[in-house]
């Protein structure tokens, strides 16, 4: 069974594909903007954010995202978590691996945790109980080791793309999608990191996750930006390791989770320190790394989780041909590895080529942050491929599982107050609209109006 429709069993998403024209403005969540000393001990790091973003927002995105996790574990591997008892053992499994090599991310599950009963008023629910909580935040990392068709309908459609504007500085732009959609864009906040009183980095940050699982989204001003996509598929993935054996790389003390190597680089000076990080230190799991530069820099890194290696791609290489002809001074990155072709017929192969082809019609010559912004907009399918809904490939950017919208120049100075044209968080589902009608002079001479 499809996972979307599985999720669509569980009545706390209400997230379906609806495929539909929007008649108005997407609106937009409220930005949510809070300081966070990278000083402070993890257990207290985000307790104030957590507090304020319960408070305001309430609980129940928190309680609906965790429940449907749950019941996604239990579909895609019920043989750990199919029962309540397998469930149970699994879950104390992980956290006690968790807790060895990565107590830092278990002291924030544990502030999570203490932050939701408060505000649930004391009420106990299962699913927030530490080692279930640990679990469901682990997601990720955990599913990657499933068998690959327990996961062709992959939630995670993030795109990035790092464009290089005719004076030389680079754009990128990120849409951030993951599921539960609604419920995570409720409790999605900007974060401002300072260390001994000056100011570090910015990052979006959904509450949900403690930092060392989080889908980084952020600029540290003057010095790079980077974003973080899935790779759930291709060469050198997880897919059918045992569960033993992630456990295993997880308990190896060098071994960096998703977040923690996405935060040992935020917190370099350089885009040549950052770069060398998200390169070479060693990942539990597959991921795209999407890193600009402030000096015109950037590039695509790709990491294999059963092994050490990655592959980057820079901006200004040449080889047109690894990736459906995209130009030297364009990389976009969706959910597939460049060097796949569309021709493959892999997931997320046409979204990347609806961005490559609105961008290269924009040309280098008229790119900025608008018309970077405009192609994260699209809400129309790309002709030939609105039928590719299962796992849907539409050639949509903007989509029913996107959290946010947001272009990004690390070359720009820090500026404290956001600009919400560029840091977007939808408050409402994305629609997905059929392909744009093209006239041409025929056409238009047939129309009576």
């Amino acid at each position: 069974m499809a996972l979307r429709a599985l999720l669509a069993t569980a009545a706390s998403f209400g997230v379906a594909a609806a495929v539909a024209a929007e008649s108005e403005p997407l609106p937009q969540h409220g930005l949510l903007r809070y300081d966070v000393d990278l000083e402070a001990e993890p257990k207290v790091r985000y307790a104030h954010v957590l507090a304020d973003v319960l408070r305001q927002r309430g609980p129940r995105a928190f309680v609906e995202t965790f429940e449907g996790w749950q019941i996604w574990l239990k579909t895609a591997l019920p043989e750990l978590f199919g029962t309540s008892d397998l469930a149970r053992k699994s879950q104390g499994q992980w956290l006690a691996t968790l807790n060895s090599s990565h107590p830092d991310a278990v002291a924030e599950v544990q502030t999570l945790a203490a932050a939701l009963q408060d505000a649930l008023g004391g009420i106990q629910i299962p699913n927030l109980e530490l080692p279930a909580l640990a679990t469901a935040v682990s997601l990720y990392p955990i599913l990657n080791i499933a068998a690959k068709n327990t996961t062709d309908t992959r939630p995670s459609a993030c795109t990035s793309t790092l464009a290089r504007q005719a004076d030389g500085t680079v754009l990128h732009g990120r849409s951030l999608d993951y599921e539960p959609r609604d419920q995570m864009a409720q409790a999605s906040v900007v974060l401002d990191f300072h260390r001994r009183g000056e100011h570090q980095y910015r990052c979006l940050n959904a509450m949900q996750y403690p930092t060392a699982l989080a889908w980084f989204t952020c600029v540290r001003p003057g010095a790079f930006s980077l974003s973080v996509n899935a790779r759930s598929q291709g060469v050198y993935t997880e897919h059918n390791a045992s569960f033993d054996e992630l456990l295993r790389r997880v308990a190896e003390p060098t071994s960096l989770l998703l977040g923690e190597l996405a935060e040992r680089a935020m917190g370099a000076e350089s885009y040549e320190q950052a770069l060398a990080i998200l390169a070479s230190s060693p990942s539990v799991s597959s991921n795209y790394f999407i890193l600009a530069g402030a000096q015109g820099q950037g590039a695509i890194v790709t990491r294999f989780g059963n092994e050490s290696a990655a592959d980057v791609w820079s901006l200004g290489s040449a080889a047109e041909d690894w990736s459906d002809g995209q130009p030297p001074w364009l990389r976009v990155q969706t959910n597939v590895d460049h060097w796949v072709p569309m021709s493959s017929g892999a997931y997320a192969t046409h979204r990347r080529q609806h961005a490559i082809d609105l961008l290269s019609k924009t040309g280098q010559h008229a790119l900025s942050k608008e018309t970077l912004l405009s192609v994260y907009l699209t809400t129309t399918a790309s002709e030939g491929s609105e039928n590719r809904t299962t796992p849907e490939d539409t050639g949509v950017i903007l989509r029913p599982s996107t959290i946010a919208t947001l272009v990004m120049d690390p070359s720009a100075p820090f500026q404290r107050d956001l600009d919400p044209e560029y840091w977007r968080i939808w408050s409402k589902t994305p629609t997905i609209a059929p392909p744009a009608i093209s006239l041409d002079s025929g056409d238009a001479a047939s129309l009576v109006i």
